[in-house]
């Protein structure tokens, strides 16, 4: 208590920023009641229920493709040797780089009858080969192939932990390979398959690019057609609650799954030992993630590729710079404010080890779970009370500070895990040491806290760059007039239905998230 008194004026500080990002929330509860009674009657008696199907259709659906994909390439490539290994380790990570929406522009491209599947079948004398994927099916179909990286880290670093005992212990009471498997390594891998497939859900759940493309409607886009469309926020904010709600549902399942069925790794285990396979099985493997591989990341990449060749360069080339210019600096806006916030709330934390100081810290990570459309609708519910009563006309509402302050709500539990991970390495008694020492605050933050976090920071800062960079529903609400962004470029092109145009942004998008991809895969194979 003493040492929470002495440090108060730090706590303030990162008691009021951990606050300011909780603010928008309550304003959505605050509007509950705004909603216009003819608007939410007919969204109650028409459309309503078809969002909450269409909602749990593609979440449970998508988790299910995902839970299979996911989890049956992370044990090939983990408890297996084949040709590729090495390779396909790296490679079946890389649809994480595609966001869903390019993914569904590009998949829907490939397969229309102008597409060039089409068109290499008719060159072969078949004419039919083109499929409609336009519906719900095509959709979970997208999201699958685009999401399963996910439940794929998330199991492998599950396999790379020591469970070899384990294994080694049933092959010792006679158990065979595939016993072994079901009976004692698929229910070690239970809490990272629901993690990852939690990941999944809430990634689908964010989605509204795919879904406007589609034409499925669910929550989030429920949300926008009901606040643009009906000029009722105040039902679009009941909507958004639903939709807070239905993440609140899954986040406790998953977290009761995980610490009902917690794992405690052997200290005697080794690192999980791989079966070479030989003839048609290691033919039948490389085949096998060589096809998820071109399905998920190469065919819808070369699409558009293809798709570049045939745009109007002199009207791309133009608009380019511009967006990725737009691009970049809200992105390093959102980054910078982020570490801020992060840096300080978790510094004192540290510095405090007391409840209050641990409550702060992780009440920022809070924003990462929700949906970007819900996070829009309270900051901007946010910036209009501001506008109406501190200024005399409307200059917080559509400006870059509530679009980056939005960033930090959503983002800021991005840059908490890996600086979280960094300052758990370090002992509290440096801390502790530097404080016996009367060694003043401001110089611990300066010359130990940030130093010893520098990796936690640059990793941090890289992730919250190529988030931002991605994000479509939450900017498309809070952007300021005239702005586009590469992402929110691709994805009027694409609405438009003006695919060539939307190929080099998407593109863009696609290299910038490769970035993130290839740290991951370091963190996985260290």
């Amino acid at each position: 208590m003493e040492l929470i008194k002495k440090r108060f004026g730090w706590l303030l500080i990162a008691g009021t920023l951990a606050a300011l990002l909780l603010v928008p929330f309550a304003f959505l509860l605050g509007a509950i009641g705004k909603a216009e009674p003819a608007v939410w009657q007919h969204v109650k008696e028409t459309v309503l229920g078809n969002y909450l199907l269409n909602t749990l259709l593609l979440i449970l659906a998508t988790g299910v493709a995902t839970c299979f994909l996911g989890t049956t390439m992370a044990v090939l490539v983990s408890l297996f040797s084949f040709p590729g290994k090495r390779f396909f380790s790296v490679a079946l990570l890389l649809p994480l780089a595609l966001p869903t929406y390019i993914a569904g522009y590009a998949f829907s491209g490939l397969t229309s009858y102008t597409g060039p599947i089409h068109l290499i079948g008719r060159a072969f004398g078949y004419d039919g080969v083109h499929a409609d994927i336009m519906n719900a099916a095509g959709l979970i179909f997208v999201l699958s192939v685009a999401l399963y990286p996910y439940v794929f880290a998330t199991v492998r670093v599950a396999l790379q932990s020591r469970y070899n005992s384990y294994l080694e212990s049933g092959q010792s009471l006679g158990m065979s390979f595939k016993a072994r498997f079901f009976r004692v390594l698929l229910p070690l891998m239970g809490p990272a398959i629901a993690g990852g497939v939690f990941l999944v859900m809430m990634e689908v759940l964010n989605d509204y690019g795919a879904m406007k493309y589609f034409g499925i409607p669910t929550f989030t886009m429920g949300i926008f057609n009901t606040w643009f469309g009906m000029g009722d926020l105040g039902s679009a904010v009941r909507l958004a609650l639903m939709l807070f709600a239905l993440v609140g549902v899954l986040s406790a399942l998953e977290r009761w799954y995980t610490r009902r069925f917690r794992v405690v790794e052997s200290t005697r285990s080794r690192k999980t030992q791989t079966i070479q396979l030989r003839g048609v099985r290691a033919t039948i493997a490389t085949l096998s993630a060589s096809l998820i591989f071109i399905i998920g990341f190469v065919a819808p990449c070369s699409y558009l590729v293809w798709l570049l060749v045939d745009a109007p360069f002199t009207q791309v080339l133009k608009e380019w710079p511009n967006l990725a210019k737009n691009s970049f600096l809200s992105a390093l806006a959102g980054a910078v404010l982020i570490l801020a916030v992060v840096l300080i709330t978790q510094f004192v934390r540290l510095l405090l080890r007391s409840k209050i100081g641990f409550a702060i810290g992780k009440s920022i990570s809070i924003g990462y779970s929700i949906p970007g459309a819900i996070i829009a609708v309270g900051v901007l519910l946010f910036s209009s009370f501001i506008d109406t009563r501190l200024t005399p006309s409307l200059a917080l509402t559509g400006s870059m500070i509530m679009l980056v302050f939005a960033y930090t709500i959503r983002f800021s539990g991005v840059a908490y895990q890996p600086l979280h991970a960094e300052s758990e390495k370090r002992s509290a008694r440096l801390f502790e040491a530097a404080q016996s020492l009367q060694i003043s605050t401001q110089r611990i933050f300066r010359q130990i806290y940030l130093p010893i976090s520098s990796p936690g920071i640059r990793l941090a800062a890289i992730l919250v760059i190529i988030d931002v960079l991605k994000e479509l529903p939450l900017t498309l609400i809070l952007r300021p007039f005239n702005f586009s962004t590469l992402a929110t470029k691709a994805f009027e092109y694409a609405d438009d239905e003006m695919l060539a145009r939307a190929a080099l942004p998407a593109l863009s998008v696609i290299a910038v998230g490769l970035i993130p991809v290839l740290l991951l895969h370091r963190l996985l194979r260290n």
